[in-house]
């Protein structure tokens, strides 16, 4: 089951790059994050794992698969037979403006149960997320 979700920002691409990778930041910035605590050693790049906790959903540990600055990363958790890959892209626009594009792609063999309970959360926290980044990048 695949969600995506784009969103033109009036900030460059470095500065929605800088609000974006700051993830311990993410709790302050958009309210479908309750925490994220780093399991290892900054700075975080790819090999990082990171500890995250979502109102409604359960505390994960999620692996960095790509970090490619300023512009993509990525980060992979596995949990109960379900693998959840996250993309996030960051493109420069005209106009010093970028869009931002949240992917999220689950995968396993109890996607279409879980699919049938979280379709409608994942949806909205995958807009929540872009629309927080949004606002966090424009009010520098």
């Amino acid at each position: 089951m695949r969600f995506e979700k784009s969103i033109e920002i009036n900030a460059s691409q470095q500065r929605v790059w800088d609000v974006l990778s700051d993830l311990e930041a993410w709790p302050q910035r958009i309210e479908t994050v309750d925490t994220v605590e780093l399991l290892t050693p900054a700075p975080i790049t790819t090999g990082s794992r990171l500890r995250l906790k979502q109102p409604k959903l359960p505390e994960g540990t999620w692996e960095i698969t790509a970090w490619d600055a300023p512009s993509y990363f990525e980060w992979r958790s596995k949990s109960s037979g379900v693998t959840n890959v996250a993309g996030h892209r960051v493109e420069a626009l005209d106009d010093g403006r970028a869009r931002l594009t949240l992917e999220l792609d689950m995968r396993g063999l109890l996607i279409p149960i879980i699919g049938l309970f979280y379709r409608d959360l994942t949806n909205r926290y995958v807009t929540l997320e872009a629309e927080g980044m949004k606002r966090a990048a424009e009010s520098a």
